[in-house]
């Protein structure tokens, strides 16, 4: 795909390359850095010692086959690469980062190649950020009183773990005899526009299926969108608890 339009006299692609905020490398047609931007100087000082290098600098010229515990393997991805190569890579068992690689082509072969380093974290924190997506991708339905089931929702809420959480829903109920769930919402941290009808759309799943839905704890600033939302038309409360004592009332 050719690009469009054409850079102003004063810009050169050297200016643009270091105005861009990732991490942004240059190889030759031999897979030596011959260029580096400052986000990616910056980066590499805190990097170069796990390479035994002592400067920056000196990664100008070095090969990548440096960097990889199996050059051969990484020399047969490169070699037959023609289109952007996307993966996640853990660099010294100390940091993880997404690496793309983009081959500059000329004539149909390479002539060099763009290489960025994006979300760079460090292990650790790599580790506590597949631990927080584990807790937020479990769906806890809870038995919490006869007939009753509790769901808590957590996290950020898309298209696809919304689907998620209302197969795993109906699943629980078409083998549990349920008449009230309880749809806890006070760990939802995220979502999005469609979420207020998503809601709507469990609340009748589950009619459908001859339970009885209770909303409990609406954060206020999702209470803002869910007062867009009509067909609410079911019990409310601050907090799950709240809503069991309602349904021992009823009984």
């Amino acid at each position: 795909m050719e690009s469009i339009g054409k850079l102003p006299s004063n810009l050169y692609s050297t200016k643009i390359l270091e105005a861009i905020g990732e991490n942004i490398i240059i190889a030759d047609e031999d897979f030596n850095i011959t260029w580096i931007n400052p986000s990616a100087k910056d980066l590499f000082e805190n990097i170069i010692t796990l390479y035994n290098l002592e400067n920056v600098d000196d990664l100008i010229g070095m090969n990548m086959d440096h960097f990889h515990k199996d050059p051969a393997h990484q020399r047969n991805i490169m070699n037959h690469l023609t289109d952007t190569h996307r993966t996640r890579i853990n660099i010294k068992d100390t940091y993880v980062t997404d690496i793309i690689v983009n081959p500059i082509m000329d004539n149909g072969a390479p002539i060099g190649y763009v290489v960025m380093l994006m979300d760079v974290t460090t292990k650790v924190q790599e580790e506590r950020r597949k631990e927080k997506l584990i807790e937020e991708l479990s769906v806890p339905i809870l038995h919490v009183w006869d007939y009753t089931l509790a769901i808590t929702l957590k996290g950020t809420i898309d298209d696809d773990r919304f689907q998620t959480i209302l197969s795993k829903l109906l699943e629980k109920c078409h083998h549990t005899d349920v008449e009230y769930v309880i749809l806890d919402l006070s760990g939802v941290t995220g979502w999005n526009e469609e979420f207020p009808a998503q809601i709507t759309k469990v609340i009748e799943n589950l009619s459908i299926m001859g339970a009885h839905s209770i909303i409990a704890g609406v954060k206020p600033e999702l209470a803002l969108d869910f007062a867009l939302e009509t067909s609410y038309n079911v019990p409310k409360f601050k907090t799950s608890k709240e809503a069991i004592k309602y349904i021992i009332a009823r009984h």
